[in-house]
């Protein structure tokens, strides 16, 4: 079986995953295809009704999964299952928070009997950077997948190529009294929105940034390459960077050039260990980090660049303190 399944799709509500799921599932069939919606509804599977709430074993409802699916689906969060996946096999859709939570309450009212208006609907916390919440754990760009809902059609084609697949485009699960693709929003409505999901629309802003530069690597057969900044202590600002970086489809460690004011001076590896990265399954066991304190020679108020060989991502931008 192809390592990248079972795949583990974290459904956030209305962001097309609906459509997704059911695509998915008509792709990979049934019997390879597991869900996780709780203990109440009849489309969990029955051996996660029987490990994972009769039993409370997680780790055997896992077993049951890894060794019979491939596609995994709930509304569940990240960390529930993250011990049993390596990044790579974790996917997910994002969408405009506004949106988001406009078509969550018009759900949520129309089939769970909600009766509070919009305005306290956004203000309870439950519904509240439900988004982020689900992807709570890890380092975002260790997800394998973030498809954007309101660029459905782009998202199939890039996860299709990413994985291999060919899971066709479904549109199910709308609103069908509602008459437009996307709900108006007064500005109150839009500001009380930002405001109580920050987290949120930090991530879609995030989210929107990766997509266009996965699939700009993508159209250029280039490695997609997976990086972030790594904690620094406030003393050592200006000092150092500290990043971590890999590409899933390659077990060597990535080369990256430092550029200082416009000039290559040097060349690193990324290949320290990362506790996190090795607990959550990233790659290479956790050997995808780098420190590196910039010698003596650099001057205060130069930049610095840290730019992948290959693909020629950027994984740094500072300035020397």
């Amino acid at each position: 079986m192809n390592n990248n399944f079972p795949l583990f799709f974290i459904h956030i509500p209305k962001t097309a995953g609906s459509s997704f799921r059911v695509a998915a599932e008509k792709y990979f069939g049934p019997d390879a295809t597991y869900y996780d919606y709780g203990q109440g509804n009849k489309e969990t599977h029955e051996d996660i009704l029987k490990y994972e709430y009769e039993l409370k074993d997680r780790y055997l409802a896992a077993q049951s999964f890894k060794q019979n699916a491939k596609f995994l689906s709930g509304h569940v969060i990240y960390p529930k299952y993250a011990p049993f996946f390596n990044t790579k096999s974790v996917v997910t859709f994002v969408r405009n928070p506004a949106q988001q939570v406009r078509s969550h309450y018009e759900h949520f009212s129309r089939l769970h009997g909600y009766t509070g208006s919009f305005e306290s609907f956004i203000k309870e916390n439950r519904f509240a950077n439900m988004q982020s919440k689900a992807l709570s754990g890890i380092w975002n760009d260790a997800i394998g997948f973030i498809g954007i809902t309101e660029r459905y059609s782009e998202s199939l084609e890039l996860f299709n190529y990413y994985y291999g697949t060919d899971i066709q485009e479904l549109d199910i699960n709308k609103n069908a009294a509602k008459s437009s693709s996307e709900y108006v929003l007064s500005e109150d409505e839009l500001s009380l929105i930002r405001q109580e999901n920050a987290q949120d629309y930090e991530l879609y802003e995030y989210a929107l940034r990766r997509f266009n530069l996965h699939q700009s690597l993508f159209r250029k057969e280039l490695p997609i390459v997976r990086f972030g900044e790594l904690h620094i202590a406030p003393k050592d600002k200006g000092k150092l960077f500290n990043v971590w970086a890999c590409c899933f489809e390659s077990e060597e460690a990535l080369k990256a050039d430092v550029i200082l004011d416009g000039d290559i001076v040097d060349e690193i590896r990324i290949a320290d260990y990362r506790p996190v990265a090795a607990e959550r399954n990233i790659h290479r066991s956790g050997f995808i980090g780098k420190t590196y304190r910039y010698p003596s020679s650099f001057r205060t108020g130069q930049s610095v660049k840290v730019v992948e060989q290959k693909a020629r991502v950027v994984l740094f931008e500072g300035t020397v303190g």
